[in-house]
């Protein structure tokens, strides 16, 4: 979990705009495992322990998001253990849950939608040590979930949500041009590419993690902006180390012409197909 602290700079928080709260936080909480920390009128704090992972507020008359759009692809919960990511496939398949299964060489994954259609992804990473690297690019693949293998560590014990610990491992994106997204999340905000041979996708990480944003154009150079008066992402949090690197790229963005908005202890960006990007200092 390392890779999701300092001295990296990683991905916080999401928070999502939704059609029926009752529905979804009902859903995240009995299907994906995660607790209620903070509630009021409209909105609800979802996350595991003391800490906030996930934002939900209810909007008026919502649409829903069209089958092709750009934004959010899916966020990904990152688990402490393969044993933890056992437990809830073991629970999933027990009570029926539908879900994709991956196996990407660096992590195990499982994928969901929740009920407006925002994607989701839980999953545990392998060993570091094992990560293989060529000519400074990660090797990742798309291979099927070995599900017996994986099973032989649940626990017996009954399936109580997702454990302490639980991170926002990384979130992909849906964009329109691959140059532009790295032009936005690589020049202005720090990114390194670790992968850019998988097609149509550019994955990008600090501290040569296998990647804290996927950005991929697979939705068309002509998918529809992110629209604030559909279900969906409303903002998600890139979390930098210190001061000093979230200056630099606040001073990038001004450099390049990006509005920018400040917010208390935060800063609000626009990426290139309107996804909002709060960026803040850790403990802050």
């Amino acid at each position: 979990m390392h890779y999701q602290q300092p001295p990296q700079t990683y991905i916080g928080q999401v928070k999502l705009r939704v059609a029926d709260l009752t529905q979804s936080v009902a859903y995240y909480t009995k299907i994906i495992g995660l607790k209620i920390i903070e509630e009021g009128p409209g909105k609800a704090a979802l996350g595991t322990g003391s800490s906030i992972l996930l934002y939900l507020e209810e909007g008026q008359n919502l649409q829903r998001m069209p089958e092709r759009h750009a934004g959010l692809y899916h966020f990904a919960l990152l688990l402490p253990t393969r044993a933890d990511l056992a437990d809830i496939v073991k629970f999933f398949v027990l009570n029926r849950v539908p879900f994709g299964a991956s196996d990407h060489g660096v992590s195990e994954a499982i994928y969901l939608n929740d009920p407006d259609g925002n994607g989701i992804e839980i999953y545990a990473d392998k060993p570091d040590i094992g990560w293989n690297w060529i000519d400074g690019e990660i090797q990742m693949t798309t291979d099927p979930l070995d599900g017996d293998n994986l099973l032989k560590e649940a626990s017996e014990d009954e399936w109580s949500g997702l454990p302490d610990g639980t991170v926002m491992g990384h979130i992909h994106l849906y964009m329109r041009h691959l140059g532009e997204a790295a032009a936005f999340y690589n020049n202005v905000l720090g990114f390194q590419t670790v992968v850019s041979t998988y097609p149509g996708a550019l994955f990008v990480s600090t501290g040569s993690y296998h990647h804290h944003i996927g950005l991929n154009t697979w939705h068309g150079a002509n998918a529809p902006s992110v629209n604030p008066n559909e279900a969906g992402m409303e903002w998600f949090t890139i979390v930098f180390p210190d001061e000093e690197k979230l200056q630099g790229a606040i001073k990038r963005a001004a450099s390049v012409g990006l509005p920018i908005k400040q917010e208390m202890n935060s800063y609000t960006l626009i990426d290139p197909v309107g996804s909002k990007v709060k960026l803040a200092v850790h403990g802050q």
